[in-house]
């Protein structure tokens, strides 16, 4: 089937719309309903790596409209910067939040018509903030049809995939995430050297704190029995990624089985791909799991993958 026609708004710094030609216009502001479990997604929060540009995150975008042409996708970036100015970027994502309370109705499960797809710890930061807005809302009673998303925990989805993360940071991976995107050597050498500084910086505050780092909150969060729903996921991560061990990733699944109460949990390990290029190396085998885990997660019966 042809895709359809999307446009691809942009709503934020930080947050982009993607719709089909179908529903642009006066129709878009209508909630999307629930569907069968052989539907395509209604909506789909695609929560970007870290420094993503928007060229290769609309990748992306573009594969979702091929596979469910009637979606609509919310895209959310994200920046180094980000991680250490956090009131901007809640701010800068906070319309994703209210896209997600005028789009999404009911709770998370199989009836949900909404899945998450984070990439990388840049995107796992963006879940948890946007996590933690639609949570904040529901505490102050917000008026609007995502009342009922929070019948159950978090976002409420009906899967969630995790490609290339969530992983723990290391100076190693540190100074590959922050400086991926620099290529001119003359700025390159010095950024190494300001963010090895911020990393010996960071680690030493956390001791004095007695407090884990960073990434290590925010991988614990993901796993927290009062953050996400316990509705499946599924993990796509690879041995060779420089950025996110894959002990780290099997940690994480292992941990959300007990920690979360995720009974529902897939993992696919690429054994040829860097980080954030599974698609790319292998798009059959990452778009299929893709679809299997939304189609079978509209099931009301779940089993381990």
């Amino acid at each position: 089937m042809a895709a359809a026609r999307s446009t691809m708004k942009r709503v934020s710094t930080a947050v982009y719309l993607s719709e089909p030609a179908a529903i642009t216009g006066a129709a878009s502001s209508s909630p999307v309903s629930a569907k069968g479990s052989t539907q395509g997604p209604g909506v789909v929060l695609l929560c970007a790596w870290m420094g993503a540009q928007l060229k290769h995150a609309e990748k992306y975008v573009d594969a979702y409209r091929k596979l469910y042409p009637t979606t609509t996708v919310v895209l959310v970036r994200s920046n180094p910067i980000d991680f250490f100015r956090r009131a901007r970027f809640v701010e800068a994502i906070q319309p994703a939040a209210d896209l997600l309370r005028a789009r999404v109705h009911g709770p998370a499960g199989p009836k949900s018509d909404l899945l998450v797809h984070t990439l990388s710890n840049g995107g796992c930061l963006t879940l948890q903030e946007l996590n933690e807005q639609l949570l904040r809302g529901r505490e102050k009673g917000v008026s609007s049809p995502a009342a009922t998303v929070a019948t159950t925990r978090g976002i409420p989805a009906r899967a969630f995939i995790f490609d290339s993360c969530p992983g723990l940071s290391t100076l190693k991976s540190t100074i590959r995430a922050f400086s991926a995107g620099i290529r001119n050597p003359v700025v390159k050498y010095p950024a190494v050297a300001a963010i090895t500084v911020m990393y010996g910086v960071l680690r030493l505050w956390s001791m004095i704190r007695q407090q884990p780092g960073t990434l290590a909150r925010i991988s614990a969060y993901l796993n927290s029995p009062t953050s996400l729903p316990p509705v499946p996921r599924l993990y796509l991560y690879s041995p060779i990624d420089e950025l996110i061990p894959p002990e780290d990733v099997e940690r994480h699944a292992a941990q959300a089985r007990i920690e979360a109460g995720v009974t529902d949990i897939r993992m696919e390990k690429f054994e040829k791909s860097p980080h954030v290029a599974h698609a790319r190396t292998d798009p059959e085998r990452y778009w299929g799991a893709v679809q299997r885990v939304w189609e079978e997660s509209g099931e009301e019966t779940t089993v381990d993958k």
